[in-house]
């Protein structure tokens, strides 16, 4: 089993690798670049395994069917398995490496 440095939380392999490979996919990009503008803060569920959404652009997001809960970030489940970003919900060195090749790729 590997264990991310960031939480006692543990994830296998197969799993990590699941989760790299998904990190080519736009979903993904997008929801890292999103993080990383500064206009979302996100929270990492108890597992570490999906993210949250708790606010954006200042305003507090709640899932639209159930308001006790926060909303689901779409494409984000990946990230904190990649080292994309760490457990506090910020862009890691890894994440800003993969950002700026991105950018690149785009001029």
């Amino acid at each position: 089993m590997c264990t991310n440095d960031y939480s006692n939380t543990e994830f296998s392999k197969e799993e990590v690798e699941k989760c790299v490979q998904a990190m080519s996919r736009t979903a993904c990009i997008e929801a890292l670049e999103l993080i990383a503008s500064g206009f979302v803060i996100i929270e990492l569920t108890s597992d570490r395994r999906d993210v949250y959404i708790d606010r954006l652009h200042g305003v507090e997001v709640r899932d639209p069917d159930n308001p006790c809960r926060k909303m689901l970030m779409s494409g984000a489940w990946p990230l904190f398995r990649a080292g994309m970003i760490n457990q506090f919900g910020t862009v890691t060195p890894a994440g800003m490496k993969l950002l700026k090749e991105r950018k690149c790729m785009r001029s």
